[in-house]
């Protein structure tokens, strides 16, 4: 990597000491040109030999190690130019600010340079310049006995040719699977999942034989997506974390996680969301299946295997799970039934994919010639795909024989012994440009599988100083890092990432090795308490991988980076999404941090940090400053003394109020995210306008009386992505607004304008209208997204709905409460998406919406939450609308558009006047009706077959008969005479989730008559329930699953009793506040199936006995059951037990179940006669509160010694622990 390091950044720190600024600043800090030229003169000297020790360091251990010196003395070459560069700048910057005597003449540069000196400033620039030189001058020294030679080395094309695109279409190339493609593809489609209930089909070969690209052609083939409900695409990777697993899963699914770290409740929301859904789950890249999750590492391969897949099996038959490995054992532990092993391509297949990749658009038949020797290449790569398609690409770009023949004959095929990174991968590096060598290399920063954003990315890269534009191009550096980046993901060193964190991308595993070994030791990585490095003091990029369990994060985690003397990076990367805070030692702050000079990154994203150092104003080289998600109040005035700042990350800081005073100064920052700085009132009113470098700015807020006026966006003209302008109602001049100029922001893709919630007033201070403002901020033709919200006018734009200003394909109208009626958006010819909601002016949409034209590309129509609306005059029709979505429309009467044709899927929700008789749906596919009125749905030719989702809630009996076919999931709320649609209306239906809220029932049921197909059942603040209950649990459901009774009234005294026979599915029973019932008693007759693994009762306040009888349990919650004096376990297992609050339980003479092995007590004190220490398999004991008056733990009752973790909280008299009743614990 060390020819990149020379690259185009050390040519533009010369270009910029060239200039005649600089020039008299080096002269009056007494440095002469001379000594700067002779430096540039030893670099050259260097220079001239790297591509031939390039070659020669995979071969020769003494050249990699000239190479590490190199680098680091071009390292302090960087940081000491840039260090002059910045002086003089920061000098330039201070004389312009006294010549014009503003209001930013009084703030000085040197302000804060008495907190904190550099070591810099103890040597004089001159003996700096002149060790470096000396450095230099040994490293060439050693240029003749290392045998490198000047211009050796093998010659890259000087200007490669392009890819016509970088689209995931080579991924789909697979070339010698044939066979196993059809049988796979057969397999997915299939309903077969060979005897058991979800297929596990396994693809198992070596690291780069192509078993993800495999898996992701079958993942994205049009069918499998038909085929499957839902579909999930997880990388595994070395350690198998049962939550991070589960929690990714859910976000795939478009389900966020709604816990933290509790796997019970994860597992079922996952359930609960996965139940009656075809699933289709790929684990790509399994090691082993041993959980590393704190409190289940001691778990076997197969058991951490079953409780992932526990809740997966809540899914409809002829789910799938496919997975990829590089371990046979794996496939067999997960008893995967087939099983695919990829061996090496045959010379054939290997050359044919050679050929789409080298080739592509070209006749191969033409450069007969390169085939000679292209087969001889391909030879050499052994049938590994990976590395096949890599020397593909790398030479598409080379049409030369000479170019072919260097790669055949590189001495790079023989690497020193021991090494194991292909040479045909080495090669593929050898022949990237210089900027991308270094791009690259940068990357092994990341963890393996790490999954990246392309926009960050390229935001480091810059901060690193790898993106130079040429003298004069005119090309912004975000650019250059965006065609960097598509010519990697183009030559297979990056690859897209599938699943749902947007425009994700990774790197293959061998890519990532490849990429750690040519960044060596400049690159050191922190991965937890356990396992800290030895930090080189060569190391300039320090990355700490945060994981899920440790918030604290430890002082020690970080002081071994104070070894490093230059470090430049310091870059945390969260290993899981949607984690909490991390507290942060404050002594990292204040002890690290003010030693850091030479950092260009700062990310101290998601710590719990309130407040930075004052002393960051001295790090002088600091380019990218990332504080997203930390607590901070605000920041220091002294960073806006760091001139060379690009981009500053502030997203999510609920807590910063106020930025600093002198934003003006940053005059290089081009990336500021404030986005979600909810306490965020005002920004600076000095200087943002002065920011012409700013390319991003997600958001600009407008400021009362003197604060930040909108026309200081006049100057920021480079602008782009999405800008919300908030607090709009401070906007008080016409002239003002003027000022904007809206319309030459031709980059800007997404606009938002925001009143205040509270603003009403169409009428500003001054006079004018908001009207006439608004009229003032017209966007550019360019813009895609516009948003308005909380207008006060009482009337929109003229070039609102004028096609020949707008191109929008996304509009939002929200609160525009003071306009009666709608713009002519049917105009917009790009229209797709269309949202309206709460404007409560609006009484009747007709042909004032419409225009001269009817909607012809909208796809996504939405109103909601309009009051007052009440007539659709249809004038038009809408010939591409696929979703319909008409919420909290009180007055609505109709009528709607008849003819739907492309409609897919409707909401409809709480607008009980509709009266319209019939809406032609043919295509609908998902289908959400609550609180409708009249509304009737017609399918013209079929019978609502094609519907894969459907909800409908029903207030009155009657409604039931309106409906044109039985939805899946049926919300019975408020009804009267329910008790008919229970005994037999629904009966006969393939309803699979019913719902009862707040019903009363007033007679007991003849009989149940509910679905046989129903697998979940909920019943809710329901009074009387004696009268259904016990017929209830007398009635066979088959495939039911989850049954929860929550907050409902028994009048009098109930007790139930039932045999798991009548529901041999059911997984999850929970009854939550139902007062009366006394009794509960569940049993499982010899022979009956079950698959009851958890039970949950929770504020029962009349229950008084429970009994299990030869049940099963993965766990079992007992809280807030103030009666409740017996619990009885016959013959059954319990593995997990909560209890909490049951102040008067007792156990019978066997106490507690003897195969626990996770006990959790809340608020009361265990008995001695429970037994606890004849628990053998208890592993996990927690106890929180109840104990107030406990000096010493345990008091009386010993503990078990196979106990290895014990959690105690809320003893607040508690003095010691008597370790002599631990009976030689682990824990001990």
């Amino acid at each position: 990597m060390a020819d990149a390091l020379l690259s185009a950044s050390l040519q533009v720190l010369f270009e910029r000491l060239a200039s005649p600024e600089l020039i008299n600043f080096i002269r009056r800090r007494n440095l002469s040109d001379e000594l700067l030229n002779e430096l540039k003169r030893k670099l050259v000297v260097v220079l001239n030999v790297l591509d031939d020790a390039e070659v020669k360091q995979f071969s020769n251990p003494n050249v990699k190690e000239w190479l590490v010196h190199v680098k680091g003395a071009v390292y302090d070459a960087e940081d000491l130019l840039d260090e002059i560069a910045t002086d003089a700048l920061r000098c330039k910057m201070e004389a312009a600010d006294s010549q014009t005597g503003g209001t930013l003449k009084a703030w000085k540069w040197n302000k804060f340079s008495a907190c904190v000196k550099a070591p810099f400033a103890i040597k004089s620039m001159e003996s700096r310049v002149r060790g470096t030189i000396d450095q230099l001058e040994k490293i060439a020294g050693e240029i003749v006995g290392l045998g490198l030679a000047e211009g050796g080395g093998e010659k890259r094309s000087p200007r490669p040719r392009s890819r016509m695109s970088t689209s995931l279409e080579d991924d789909s190339i697979v070339v010698g699977r044939d066979e196993i493609q059809k049988e796979m593809m057969e397999w997915l489609l299939s309903d077969n999942t060979t005897g058991g209930k979800m297929g596990v089909m396994s693809i198992v070969g070596m690291g780069g034989s192509g078993k993800t690209t495999l898996a992701r052609l079958l993942y994205n083939d049009e069918g499998v997506k038909e085929h499957f409900d839902l579909k999930a695409w997880v990388y595994v990777s070395p350690e198998f974390l049962l939550i991070k697993l589960t929690k990714t899963i859910l976000e795939e699914i478009r389900s966020p996680p709604t816990s933290a770290d509790n796997l019970n409740l994860l597992q079922l929301q996952l359930k609960e969301k996965l139940s009656n859904k075809k699933f289709l789950l790929v684990l790509d890249d399994v090691w082993n299946l041993k959980p590393r999750d704190e409190g289940y590492m001691e778990l076997s391969d197969r058991e951490g295997w079953n409780i992932l897949r526990t809740p997966l099996l809540a899914a409809a038959e002829g789910s799938k799970i496919v997975m990829t490995s590089r371990d046979q054992s794996v496939a067999t532990t997960m008893r995967a039934v087939p099983t695919h092993h990829l061996g090496k391509l045959s010379s054939e297949d290997s050359w044919s994919l050679f050929k789409k990749h080298a080739f592509e658009d070209r006749d191969p038949n033409a450069y007969l010639e390169l085939e000679r020797i292209g087969r001889q290449i391909v030879d050499k790569c052994q049938g590994l795909p990976l590395a096949v398609k890599a020397l593909g690409c790398l030479l598409y770009s080379k049409v030369e024989k000479r170019e072919w023949d260097d790669v055949l004959k590189s001495e790079i095929w023989h690497p020193q012994s021991g090494s194991e990174i292909l040479p045909s991968l080495i090669l593929s590096y050898h022949h990237l440009s210089l900027p991308l060598k270094h791009c690259f290399a940068y990357c092994s920063i990341f963890p393996q599988d790490h999954q990246f954003y392309k926009e960050k990315l390229i935001l480091l890269w810059m901060a690193e100083g790898l993106l130079h534009p040429q003298q004069n191009e005119g090309t912004r550096m975000e650019e250059i890092g965006e065609s960097y980046f598509d010519e990697l993901l183009a030559k297979s060193f990056f690859q897209k990432s599938i699943g749902r964190k947007g425009s994700c991308f990774v790197m293959h595993d061998l890519i990532h090795e490849l990429a750690q070994h040519v960044s060596g030791d400049f690159c050191a990585r922190v991965e937890d308490d356990v396992k800290l490095p030895k930090v080189s003091e060569k190391a300039h990029h320090f990355v700490y991988f945060k994981s899920d369990y440790t918030e604290l994060v430890a002082f020690k985690n970080f002081e071994v980076m104070t070894r490093a003397k230059s470090l430049r990076t310091f870059l945390e990367v969260k290993l899981i999404g949607n984690l909490p805070w991390y507290y942060l030692s404050k002594r990292v702050l204040q002890d690290i941090l003010p030693k850091m000079w030479c950092l260009r990154v700062l990310s101290l994203c998601a710590y719990a940090i309130t407040d930075l150092p004052k002393s960051i104003g001295n790090l002088k080289h600091l380019r990218y400053l990332d504080l997203s998600f930390t607590m901070i109040k605000n920041l220091p005035e002294s960073i806006c003394c760091l001139c060379n700042l690009q981009t500053m990350m502030l997203r999510k800081c609920s807590k910063l109020d106020e930025l600093p005073s002198k934003m003006g100064k940053l005059i290089n920052l081009r990336y500021l995210d404030i986005d979600g700085c909810g306490s965020l009132r005002e920004m600076s009113s000095h200087g943002i306008g002065r920011l012409k470098s700013l390319q991003r700015l997600t958001q600009f807020i407008v400021g009362q009386n003197d604060g930040l006026r909108i026309g200081e966006l006049g100057e920021l003209l480079e602008i782009r992505g999405k800008l919300c302008i908030s607090n709009m109602e401070n906007v008080v001049s016409v002239n003002d607004a003027s000022r904007a100029n809206m319309k030459d922001k031709s980059y800007l893709d997404e606009l938002i304008f925001d009143w205040g919630d509270e603003c009403t007033n169409g009428v500003t201070q001054s006079g004018a209208t908001t009207h006439d403002i608004l009229n003032k901020l017209q966007p550019h033709p360019n813009l895609k997204q516009l948003s308005i919200t909380n207008y006060p006018g009482e009337g929109f734009p003229n070039w609102l709905g004028d096609p020949s200003v707008l191109n929008l394909v996304s509009l939002e109208l929200r609160g525009c409460g003071n306009c009666s009626t709608l713009p002519p958006l049917g105009q917009l010819t790009q229209l797709k998406y269309l949202q309206i909601s709460r404007m409560n002016g609006v009484e009747c949409v007709g042909d004032e919406f419409y225009g001269n034209a009817s909607f012809q590309f909208l796809e996504t129509l939405s109103f909601e939450d309009m009051k007052n609306w009440e007539k659709w005059l249809c004038c038009g029709e809408f010939p591409r609308l696929q979703k319909l979505f008409i919420r909290k429309c009180p007055k609505l009467t109709g009528k709607l558009p008849e003819q739907l044709l492309s409609l897919v899927e409707l909401q409809i929700r709480e607008c009980p006047q509709l009266l319209m008789a019939s809406l032609t749906v043919p295509a609908i596919c998902q289908l959400r009706m609550m609180d409708f009125g009249k509304l009737q749905l017609q399918m013209a030719g079929c019978d609502f077959t094609a519907l894969q989702t459907s909800e409908i809630e029903i207030l009155d009996v009657s409604q039931w008969s309106q409906l044109p076919m039985a939805p899946h999931q049926l919300s019975i709320r408020e009804c009267d005479y329910a008790e008919s649609l229970l005994e037999e209306e629904i009966s006969q239906t393939n309803i699979h989730d019913l719902k009862i809220y707040d019903c009363s029932f007033s007679r007991s049921l003849h009989k149940v008559g509910l679905p046989t197909t129903l697998k979940s059942l909920f019943i809710s603040e329901c009074s009387k329930l004696a009268f259904p209950l016990p017929e209830l649990f007398r009635c066979h459901l088959p495939v039911l699953e989850s049954l929860k009774i929550k907050h409902g009234v028994i009048d009098d005294s109930l007790s139930l009793s039932f045999s798991l026979g009548i529901f041999p599915k059911l997984t999850h029973f929970t009854i939550d506040g139902l007062k009366g019932l006394e009794k509960l008693s569940i049993l499982v007759s010899e022979g009956d199936p079950t698959s009851l693994c958890s039970l949950s009762l929770d504020g029962c306040p009349d229950l008084e006995s429970i009994e299990l009888h030869a049940l099963n349990l993965e766990s079992c919650s007992i809280y807030r059951c103030s009666k409740l004096r017996s619990l009885a376990h016959r013959q059954s297992s319990v593995q997990k037990l909560n209890l909490g609050s049951c102040p008067e339980l007792l156990f019978q003479r066997e106490g507690l179940p003897s195969n626990l092995r996770n006990l959790g007590i809340t608020d009361f004190t265990p008995q001695v006669e429970w037994g606890l220490q004849r628990l053998t398999s208890l592993t996990h004991f927690t106890i929180e509160g109840g104990c107030e008056d406990i000096e010493l733990f345990p008091k009386e009752c010993l503990l078990p010694s196979s106990l290895t973790s014990l959690e105690i909280e809320s003893f607040p008299d508690l003095k010691s622990l008597d370790s002599g009743v631990f009976n030689s614990s682990p824990l001990f």
